[in-house]
């Protein structure tokens, strides 16, 4: 039975500003040409379908005008989607009932963790566990207890859904979560410390595991796999190969997952030199097409760079400049305002700042019952402003 695994649209997301609503446009149209080519039983769709909890109004019509399209081309294909830690399930929420009637299963309650969604294809079954992004009150603890954080929800989901897995079908799990083992990339939301990962040991249960929230494509244990955001949503993963996984499920046990490529319209480069090098005329021409931040070298400033050097680069999104990095790391060296234990060359993180504030202020760093309790205060805050 074949699926096809995506995660991490962000509709609606912008890039230094810059409105990219035509690249993941392009990059749903990519979708559509591989369910076309491959017919897959299903699409799994892993959470973070928009890039907040109210996207623009162009991010919904186009991920509606997609799913219109997906299965007006196949009525047969099954599509179940979660809500990720930037969607609001609320608003997810709605028409549910409807489109469960026409294949499209949106499912944004983790109470409902333990009810499959059943794929029949070829004489084959599949059941789909969905596990939308788990925030605080996702579970009602056992007696009068509280359960804090992802670990601890993570942990409640699998005891619902493990005792009803079926021995006779492939069973999936679509989750929205950090597992222990991934590796996080530049446009993540960065949350705080080892709070937010969940163990990935549970992940043997399942033949097929579907997970997203980070952007790289990566394995998690034996039967996780991370699709990966299909677009490079930094520069930093400029590099990185980008689209949606593939994911034969083997009659037989065992499945086989890789990676389809998405070409975008605009790639993600990051280009260095003096000023000079980069402003001379026809100087990387084969990046006009692309989206570049240029880092400019020279150890002097370089006064009004942007329009020189957007000859060369029209869709220049950032420039950094070395002078101005250097002289900031070294009046963080020299000034007494920076707390001990941090970098300055690197951006800190809010744990960091607490603990060096911390360890400040009780001459020891924080334990980890402390660190742990700050961890979920954030988590707590980043899920309520969004």
């Amino acid at each position: 039975m074949l699926i096809l695994h995506a995660a991490d649209l962000h509709l609606g997301k912008t890039i230094h500003e810059r409105d990219i609503s035509s690249d993941q446009e392009a990059m749903l149209d990519r979708l559509l040409e591989l369910l076309a080519e491959h017919r897959p039983a299903a699409l799994l769709l892993a959470g973070d379908l928009y890039d907040r909890s109210i996207p623009p109004p162009e991010a919904v019509r186009l991920f509606d005008s997609f799913l219109s399209r997906a299965v007006g081309a196949d009525p047969s294909l099954v599509v179940v989607a979660i809500p990720g830690n930037h969607d609001s399930a609320a608003r997810l929420s709605f028409g549910t009932q409807i489109m469960s009637r026409a294949g499209v299963h949106i499912r944004t309650a983790a109470a409902l963790c333990s009810e499959s969604v059943t794929i029949e294809a070829d004489g084959e079954l599949a059941e789909v566990w969905s596990l939308p992004f788990l925030g605080a009150g996702a579970f009602e603890a056992p007696g009068d207890g509280l359960l804090k954080g992802q670990a601890e929800l993570f942990a409640e989901a699998m005891r619902r859904i493990v005792p009803r897995l079926d021995p006779k079908a492939h069973n999936v799990l679509l989750a929205h979560c950090f597992a222990a083992g991934g590796t996080s990339s530049e446009s993540e939301r960065a949350f705080a410390g080892m709070a937010e990962q969940v163990d990935s040991s549970a992940f043997a249960a399942f033949d097929y595991v579907a997970l997203g929230h980070l952007h790289r494509f990566q394995a998690v244990g034996t039967t996780g796999r991370y699709a990966g955001s299909p677009l490079a949503y930094s520069f930093a993963e400029g590099t990185e190969a980008k689209g949606f996984v593939l994911v034969d499920l083997k009659k037989e046990g065992g499945f086989e997952a890789r990676l389809l490529p998405v070409l975008p319209l605009h790639a993600m480069r990051r280009v260095e030199g003096p000023f000079s090098a980069l402003s001379a005329p026809g100087a990387y021409s084969q990046y006009r097409g692309d989206f570049v931040e240029a880092r400019l070298t020279d150890p002097e400033p370089v006064l009004s760079p942007i329009e020189p050097l957007r000859a060369n680069f029209p869709n220049l999104l950032s420039v950094r400049q070395a002078a101005f990095e250097i002289a900031s790391a070294r009046a963080g060296d020299a000034g007494s305002d920076r707390l001990p234990g941090i970098d300055a060359e690197k951006p800190r993180s809010v744990i960091e700042d607490f603990s060096a504030f911390y360890a400040e202020m009780k001459a020891s760093p924080p334990d980890e019952e402390i660190s742990a309790l700050f961890a979920s205060l954030v988590e707590e805050a980043e899920r309520e402003a969004l």
